[in-house]
């Protein structure tokens, strides 16, 4: 009973860092395409079929960014975690929210999905971001 108790301890411990890693992600990516001109509309969003990081406007694009961070490169680069099964299920969500939200969506003529991948030093400074469009 003592070992569960340990690993559930460890595996908590664990969801509020990565929680908190995430947040520290999307910040860096959103201030990263405010700067490129994009305009946020939300964080976080999320119906029921799942979350989508940020949702911002790129001219008549509505964009749906996915974020990815790691800290050091010793475990892979953010891309990796970025397949074929992750975009279609934020494909779904995307057209979740061009319905659940469509005063929001109607003014946009497209939608695409995009994906900002961050890798910080140790220290937490940005090592590089790589910004990558239209992924589906």
């Amino acid at each position: 009973m003592k070992g569960g108790n340990i690993k559930n301890k460890y595996m908590e411990r664990n969801k509020i860092q990565n929680y908190k890693k995430g947040k520290e992600g999307e910040e860096i990516a959103r201030d990263f395409l405010i700067k490129k001109g994009f305009k946020l509309i939300e964080s976080n969003y999320s119906n029921k079929l799942g979350e989508i990081d940020i949702v911002m406007s790129d001219k008549d694009w509505l964009v749906f960014v996915e974020v990815k961070l790691k800290v050091g490169d010793k475990f892979g680069h953010p891309e990796e975690m970025i397949n074929k099964n992750k975009l279609s299920r934020i494909k779904r969500i995307a057209e979740g929210f061009l319905v659940l939200e469509s005063p929001i969506a109607s003014k946009f003529e497209k939608y695409r999905i995009d994906a900002v991948c961050i890798v910080l030093n140790e220290d937490k400074t940005v090592r590089t971001i790589k910004y990558y469009d239209n992924l589906y």
